[in-house]
């Protein structure tokens, strides 16, 4: 099934001879390949294309997000677990610093890194005391 997709290279339909530049709206479908900045032509091509269209979701810095934070008593072991994991934080980050210096910290990739090596820590942790 195709979609509408924004042209990333000038060309023309080789059927119609239509015309689009970078950035123009197109219809594109990968298999049967059909390509058009007409619709008609493209669905002549044996094009189909999906009414269902994905809502993009960008967030902004100025989009507020309301956090609601329950208010129960946190017991003395919920609260070791999580002194324990901010270690695993703490060696994490400067193990990711170690292994990949070239990684801004402030990155999603740095960040998704961490988090592998935190899940990996306390994988080894449980394995030790079983």
């Amino acid at each position: 099934m195709g979609s509408m997709i924004k042209a990333k290279f000038a060309g023309n339909c080789k059927i119609c001879g239509a015309m689009w530049a970078v950035g123009d709206d197109i219809c594109y479908q990968k298999s049967p390949k059909a390509i058009c900045g007409d619709k008609e032509c493209f669905k002549q091509q044996g094009g189909t294309i999906s009414t269902y269209q994905q809502a993009t979701f960008n967030p902004s810095n100025k989009d507020i997000i309301i956090t609601k934070v329950p208010d129960v008593a946190v017991s003395d072991s919920v609260k070791q677990m999580a002194d324990d994991w901010m270690q695993y934080f703490v060696v994490a980050h400067h193990m990711t610093k170690t292994i990949y210096p070239e990684q801004d910290v402030n990155t999603h990739v740095f960040g998704q890194i961490r988090s592998r090596i935190i899940d990996q820590l306390c994988y080894i942790t449980r394995l030790q005391k079983d």
